[in-house]
């Protein structure tokens, strides 16, 4: 007999039912980062997290659903940790290259997305360029307010929030899944600022290049 015993609270107690999915969660990230998206999960979440593989199926459900809620839950870390990196700022210049280089610096630490781009760029490349549909919506989002308060005050006030941030969504995923060798030479910050300085520029209709001759 299994000396697993099943959690299983019921609906009036959300709180544990919610820490069981946690639980869950971490082990499949765990796991994840061991054998990567092709291993087959449940028996091993199960037997890291100390539960039952119907367990696992009770509070998540299948591989694709234990996958899609880790992703779920990552985006959701990421964007509270980049709500406060883009407030720092309504100087144009300085926001696109705060917010910019935070999240090339943290997609390059984090663990989970290095080894799927290693491991599965098949699977991850599509979801960040030509199927991104839904995660592209989600940070143009995130992006857009706060773009929208730094152009107003700037030269290129007549360049659309919702373009800006499609720009900058685009650079980023250029430097995630293409690092080039000035980027590990110059440093993440420094290579990101001229690169937003060529594009202000650009969008200011090149008000700030010096006269020819």
């Amino acid at each position: 007999m299994s000396s697993v015993a099943p959690l299983r609270p019921g609906p009036a107690d959300p709180a544990a039912a919610a820490r069981i999915r946690e639980r869950i969660l971490d082990a499949a990230t765990e796991c994840l980062l061991d054998q990567g998206l092709g291993a087959r999960l449940h028996a091993a979440i199960a037997e890291r997290a100390g539960i039952s593989r119907p367990t696992v199926y009770k509070y998540v459900g299948d591989q694709a659903a234990i996958v899609a809620a880790i992703l779920e839950r990552e985006l959701d870390r990421f964007f509270e940790a980049a709500v406060p990196v883009l407030r720092r700022s309504d100087d144009l210049e300085a926001h696109l290259v705060n917010a910019i280089a935070f999240v090339v610096e943290y997609s390059r630490r984090h663990a989970l997305l290095q080894k799927a781009l290693r491991d599965h760029p098949e699977l991850i490349l599509p979801a960040l360029t030509t199927e991104s549909g839904p995660l592209v919506e989600r940070v143009v989002g995130l992006f857009e307010e706060q773009l929208g308060r730094a152009l107003s005050q700037s030269a290129s006030a007549g360049l659309d929030p919702r373009t800006a941030a499609e720009w900058a969504y685009r650079i980023v995923i250029s430097l995630i899944t293409t690092p080039t060798a000035a980027l590990e030479r110059s440093g993440t910050r420094s290579y990101v600022d001229s690169l937003v300085r060529l594009m202000v520029v650009g969008a200011a209709g090149g008000s700030d290049r010096p006269p020819a001759g």
